[in-house]
């Protein structure tokens, strides 16, 4: 089952579970597209919807951690 039809099949709408996988909705609808390829955030909207479809009460992550500044001189 993709995952907008398992998003659906728990009733949430993007918004629901962008918010509760800690990625934007723009990026949801993406991945729900097949069109985003960055695999942190893949992962945070699969987690959460299999800590749902097995029966946790509110599935929810914190927010990502952000990556650490570039200092100069780093590629």
């Amino acid at each position: 089952m993709d995952i907008k039809a398992r998003r659906k099949a728990l009733g949430w709408d993007r918004q629901e579970l962008a918010s509760r996988a800690g990625v934007p909705k723009s990026v949801l609808a993406l991945i729900e597209r097949d069109q985003w390829s960055e695999s942190e955030a893949i992962e945070r909207v699969a987690t959460v919807l299999g800590l749902a479809e097995a029966g946790a009460t509110d599935p929810r992550l914190p927010p990502p951690v952000p990556a650490p500044p570039r200092t100069q001189g780093e590629a």
